[in-house]
């Protein structure tokens, strides 16, 4: 037996404006679709994480470096058992400023290339 699933991801249903929006309209029609079939819905949230591994390869740092950034509170993690967990929002935040010290290192030379005496 197949169980349906609905996945609504975060960006979808965040800011989203008053009143029913797309997202709300398609859950309720789900919802309303299993209890026409008799099911039971059942609604729950996961949250997407990353271990320091993920992290540290996707930052292009060192895995020394995340975890010692895990243990001074640059970066936020979420406790599983006894293991750290970097929730996405986090990621991308880190991969933002990453970006942004990158491009802020590098636009000398990039004005340079776009803007060189022709």
């Amino acid at each position: 037996m197949v169980t349906p699933v609905m996945t609504l991801a975060p960006e979808a249903v965040q800011g989203s404006p008053a009143g029913q929006s797309v997202w709300e309209m398609a859950l309720i029609a789900f919802i309303r679709d299993a209890a026409a079939q008799g099911r039971t819905v059942l609604v729950s949230t996961e949250v997407k994480t990353l271990t320091p591994e993920q992290v540290a390869r996707g930052l292009n740092l060192s895995r020394s470096t995340v975890s010692r950034r895990i243990a001074d509170g640059t970066i936020s993690t979420i406790r599983v058992g006894n293991r750290h967990h970097v929730p996405y929002p986090e990621y991308h935040r880190l991969w933002e400023e990453t970006m942004a010290k990158v491009v802020d290192a590098s636009i000398n030379d990039i004005e340079a290339e776009l803007f060189a005496d022709e």
